[in-house]
């Protein structure tokens, strides 16, 4: 999948509010998409031949916060995407248009024929195809599936299509077996099923310093907040930035050897080999390419500096 992340569709929260921005005839997609994996865009793929045959826009509408973050508050979920990286990894499957729907409990306990006769049969608004994966569940205990929609839609004249599940080795991918790849640190097997290096996409933040001040290393540091995160470690990378792309090595960690708090916070750093390229505040997508080492805690700065200078070398030399 091409990971260029340029566009940004229009996004509004309610289908209703897609005429305003343009969208009078929508194909709609409905799903989570966390990480906009290979089987998502399988279902992006159908949305815009459904949309081309309908002579409608491609719309993907996802639900935020996750539902099981509502349905289950005592189990936080950290994801693959947050909410901006997600919007345009949609983008770039396909979608012209996003519905970021809010989920909260009076969502969730709707039935499946409350939740489409309130927000799809709206003023102004013509749906003319549903496209949804086959494993797909909607409203209240999850009573509604891909064939309850279609059987909502038959009277309506929509087109609903139900995208099979891909498999990769047997078994269903899936954004909770990509989460495990990652968090294991497969990071080939997690590529694989998204169909791109896993990434994290986020502003850049000003940090302490240090990289700059102790070990002569300049980094840029990533805000990645309620994301999965590879184990800690160095890992060589690849900086995008609008159509531009640069090469540097990742740090993800408490920065065991320089920290100061008692409570150490979990950093992802990037130090890039031709610099910054005045990146503070701004977008960026960091794709981790290639694990190096374990992060661990050194003797001295000087010590870590070392080492440093041998991950820098060994990222040069690594070829994709």
């Amino acid at each position: 999948m091409q990971t260029s992340l340029t566009f940004q569709p229009p996004v509004v929260s309610r289908p209703a509010e897609l005429p305003a921005v343009g969208c009078q005839r929508a194909a709609i997609a409905i799903g989570v998409f966390d990480g906009v994996h290979l089987g998502h865009q399988a279902i992006l793929r159908q949305l815009t031949e459904l949309a081309a045959q309908t002579k409608a826009s491609p719309v993907a509408l996802f639900f935020d916060p996750h539902p099981r973050t509502v349905l289950f508050p005592d189990r936080p979920l950290p994801l693959l995407t947050t909410v901006p990286h997600r919007e345009r990894l949609l983008g770039a499957a396909g979608a012209a248009f996003l519905v970021r729907f809010p989920f909260d409990s009076e969502l969730a306990a709707l039935s499946p024929r409350a939740f489409l006769d309130r927000y799809f049969l709206v003023p102004g608004l013509t749906v003319t195809s549903f496209c949804v994966g086959a494993n797909w569940h909607f409203g209240c205990g999850n009573a509604g599936n891909a064939e309850t929609l279609a059987a909502w839609s038959l009277p309506h004249q929509i087109v609903t299509t139900a995208v099979p599940p891909l498999l990769r080795q047997d078994s269903r991918i899936s954004s909770t077996r990509i989460r495990q790849a990652v968090t294991s640190g497969d990071l080939a097997e997690a590529a694989a099923m998204l169909d791109r290096p896993f990434s994290l996409f986020g502003n850049v933040i000003h940090g302490h310093g240090i990289g700059s001040a102790i070990l002569q290393c300049p980094t840029a540091n990533l805000a990645a907040n309620n994301t999965i995160l590879p184990p800690f470690g160095v890992y060589v990378a690849t900086a995008q930035k609008g159509d531009q792309r640069f090469r540097g090595i990742a740090y993800v960690g408490d920065a065991p050897t320089i920290r100061t708090e008692d409570k150490p916070q979990v950093l992802v750093e990037l130090h890039l080999f031709d610099g910054h390229h005045d990146l503070y505040e701004q977008e960026i997508l960091v794709e981790f390419r290639q694990f190096l080492r374990a992060s661990q805690k050194f003797a001295s700065p000087e010590a870590l500096k070392k080492q440093i200078d041998c991950d820098i070398k060994a990222a040069r030399s690594y070829e994709f």
